[in-house]
């Protein structure tokens, strides 16, 4: 990073503060976080100018920021301030000159823009570190791509549509379902617990999307149509009686892009239904996307997922292709 501002109301100016490395999850803050009086009001544009040493290149972008979404993110509503939820504004520099804003907390992040850079053609030394301005771009470059500890060793540049991809926006809610999986004709029914047996009753929802946003906030929020990234990982907690049963199931990148394309197309403001369907007794499960019009659901196959369900904390099932590390549910 050369020059990372953020401009306020108030004529207040915050530098984002330099890194020579960017690494970490896609919309998570970095150890390097900043605070400032100024941020009693939100930011209204961005400007920043960046080296980008496995492609060789450096960017420009000034642009202004979505007022209305950060606004929303950090008002205060009363009994209870968003700025319990939100705390950072964290900025993600991809390749290609995508830039991302959220409005990040613990529980929850929300994505305020996505943004292109533009190239900036001609480079000066005058633009590199006061101790390296004698040297020439190429070495810069090489240095923390080769040199660095190894620390940038084999990396090579991902397709350019990718971060586009992972950026994109769709309407969608969760809509869990206990039903009962009748083998006998392949369908789901209704379904029919014995007397003994209590109704299954789904405590709560979570999810992290390719966007880099999240949200734990377990306030059913999720299952109220809104716009989001595709999903990435899911969590879902039920009781039956006084059984705990808590599912984790990741997404296959590719497979749930695609699945995404094909559904939607070009229409990604249409209202659809993610359909998660839990047959709590013969461990069947079933992913399937919903719209109005379609005579039933659209199956998402199993290979577009893994899955893994503990009841009172013990393994219950994991899906034939799961090869996720011990652990990696905790997120």
């Amino acid at each position: 990073m050369i020059i990372g501002l953020l401009y306020f109301g108030h004529q207040d100016v915050l530098e984002i503060p330099n890194s020579q490395t960017f690494d970490g999850e896609w919309g998570t803050p970095m150890v390097i976080n900043i605070t400032a009086d100024c941020f009693r009001s939100v930011p209204i544009l961005i400007h920043l100018l960046w080296l980008s040493s496995n492609e060789q290149k450096s960017y420009l972008i000034t642009k202004e920021l979505s007022l209305g979404t950060l606004h929303r993110c950090f008002k205060s509503d009363g009994n209870e301030s968003n700025d319990s939820i939100f705390q950072h504004i964290v900025v993600g520099i991809a390749p290609y000159g995508g830039v991302a804003v959220w409005a990040n907390g613990f529980k929850k992040s929300v994505l305020v823009d996505w943004l292109h850079a533009e190239e900036v053609q001609e480079v000066t030394n005058e633009l590199l570190p006061m101790d390296r301005q004698e040297e020439a771009l190429e070495d810069y470059y090489d240095y923390y791509l080769t040199e660095d500890d190894g620390y940038y060793d084999d990396i090579s540049l991902p397709p350019r549509y990718l971060f586009d991809r992972y950026m994109q926006q769709f309407c969608y809610r969760y809509l869990p379902m206990f039903q009962q999986w009748d083998e006998e004709n392949e369908q789901w029914i209704q379904l029919e617990p014995d007397d003994e047996t209590p109704l299954p009753e789904l405590d709560y929802i979570q999810d992290a999307l390719f966007d880099g946003t999240h949200d734990k906030l377990h306030d059913d929020g999720l299952m109220i149509y809104h716009m989001a990234g595709k999903p990435k990982k899911l969590a879902l907690q039920w009781h039956v009686g006084k059984k705990d049963y808590t599912a984790h199931v990741w997404m296959e990148n590719e497979e749930i892009c695609t699945v995404f394309d094909r559904f939607y197309g070009n229409h990604r403001d249409t209202k659809v239904d993610f359909i998660i369907r839990i047959d709590p007794y013969k461990k069947k499960y079933q992913l399937a996307l919903y719209r109005y019009g379609l005579k039933k659901p659209v199956t998402i196959s199993e290979d577009a997922y893994q899955m893994i369900v503990f009841k009172d904390l013990f393994e219950y099932y994991r899906s034939d292709n799961y090869d996720q590390p011990d652990g990696a549910w905790d997120w």
